[in-house]
């Protein structure tokens, strides 16, 4: 994570899942965001296969890998200089809300989820 911004850095998770953040800080500045989630809007039907199951598509950071192929092959890829790595502005949300982070034990009240309002 100590590359320039918008480089991707995929790593495991608990040695089972693929997760991967994008840099946002300057050069030797370690800054990223984590992705964390999604919605599919185009290849439905490639994403189910890859999940294996109609519902829960992308409401994880794991999930969301499994559902856009993206494993250790995209390590250090910068996003938007690669044919399948690109990142599109969407529609600004209404507001952002932060919360306490789940599905962890540790550093649980921190508030370092964001959550679109």
């Amino acid at each position: 994570m100590f590359g320039p911004a918008g480089t991707m850095y995929v790593y495991r998770s608990y040695g089972m899942h693929w997760c991967a953040n994008i840099v946002t800080g300057d050069v030797g500045d370690p800054q990223a965001v984590l992705l964390r989630g999604g919605v599919v809007v185009h290849g439905l039907e490639t994403v189910v296969a890859r999940r294996k199951r109609a519902t829960n598509l992308a409401d994880g950071p794991g999930k969301l890998a499994q559902a856009l192929a993206i494993t250790d092959t995209f390590n250090f890829t910068v996003v938007n200089t690669h044919d399948s790595v690109t990142l599109e502005a969407g529609p600004a949300p209404n507001g952002i809300e932060t919360t306490p982070r789940i599905g962890i034990t540790k550093a649980v009240e921190r508030p370092w989820r964001f959550v679109e309002t």
